[in-house]
């Protein structure tokens, strides 16, 4: 096999395995790039992220490699990094890191959001739509401000007029609204869910009172989990749903230790066993693991080990992630 040319594996990323190349071949790789399709692009990503993740990996490839597939609007690519980057910026929520690491993210979604805009162009290709949702989505998180501000600017056009933001933009400008929403803005979204008959639209509404980061709001959103608005199953969800967008889980679970046996009358039978570690799945310090399992000991059957085992180990990973990945964070900012 020459020494000197690229050899991709898994092509069209057809195989569900992962591919670990040498540093010379992750090279060669790399340079042709620009000609590898929408699906090989992806596949190196996952690759990429799965070998940080496993600690096989240092986060600057993954990071180096991201810079260089952001040439091209490609739905599937920058979902990937959307979705990688949300994470992270989830992970280090606490940490005197996630300023600059949101900056950074920042840059790297910003332009293709400016080229895609706010609204769609006569003649657009298909998918643009879909792209244009999920960089909203991603700045969103990452707190950028003019998209938070075009966001709210929409949503009360929206309040007058519902046909102003397509359908598409809808969730994802209500769930950005609903992230960085004071008490009015919460009370506007909670009417529009009572109001709406569409099951699709109140889910809308009521995801978007969930991602609230302000405590007070978490707070009386996760309190309808208890009242009549929803269904059984939809209500189940509401706490861990705002557990991982609120990203303040200690609260959210300090309200279900106290509330618990009404709670667990909204789950079906393998929710009932599922649900309090379920809550602890967002969690990333090992104390908190300690607490699932002193919880567990003397408030869980035997029925919910399976669930407290994976929560339990989900914390343990996210632990050793974070304090891996913050110092390797912080060196690739400095040097970029």
């Amino acid at each position: 096999m020459p020494n000197d040319k690229a050899i991709k594996f898994n092509v069209a990323d057809a195989g569900y395995y992962r591919v670990q190349y040498d540093d010379a071949s992750w090279a060669l790789l790399v340079a042709q790039i620009p000609r590898l399709s929408e699906a090989d692009r992806v596949n190196l990503l996952l690759d990429a992220w799965a070998l940080v993740e496993a600690n096989r990996a240092p986060l600057a490839q993954y990071l180096s490699l991201v810079d260089q597939v952001v040439n091209e609007d490609q739905l599937a690519v920058y979902d990937q990094i959307i979705d990688t980057l949300v994470y992270l910026n989830r992970l280090f929520a606490g940490d005197r890191v996630r300023p600059r690491f949101q900056q950074y993210a920042r840059a790297v979604l910003r332009p293709a959001f400016d080229r895609v805009g706010w609204e769609a162009k006569t003649g657009e290709k298909s998918g643009r739509a879909s792209l244009r949702a999920s960089l909203i989505r991603g700045l969103g998180a990452l707190n950028d401000s003019d998209v938070i501000a075009g966001c709210r600017s929409r949503f009360d056009a929206f309040l007058t007029d519902p046909a102003s933001i397509a359908p598409d933009s809808r969730p994802v400008i209500f769930a950005v609204v609903g992230r960085y929403a004071d008490s009015a803005t919460w009370e506007k979204l909670h009417r529009l869910g009572l109001k709406t008959n569409s099951t699709e639209e109140k889910q809308y509404f009521y995801d978007a009172l969930a991602s609230a980061l302000e405590p007070r709001l978490i707070q009386r959103t996760i309190a309808l989990a208890l009242t009549d608005e929803l269904p059984a199953s939809r209500a189940a969800a509401l706490l861990p749903f705002s557990a991982r967008q609120g990203e303040r889980p200690q609260l959210v679970w300090e309200y279900a230790q106290q509330n618990m046996k009404a709670l667990l009358v909204k789950q079906d039978s393998f929710g009932v066993h599922a649900f309090a570690a379920r809550l602890f799945t967002f969690f990333s310090d090992p104390k908190d693991a300690l607490a699932l399992e002193r919880y567990a000991k003397v408030n869980l059957s035997q029925s919910s080990a399976p669930a407290v085992a994976q929560a339990v180990a989900e914390i343990g990973f996210r632990a050793e992630l974070k304090e891996r990945l913050v110092p390797q964070l912080i060196t690739w900012m400095e040097a970029d």
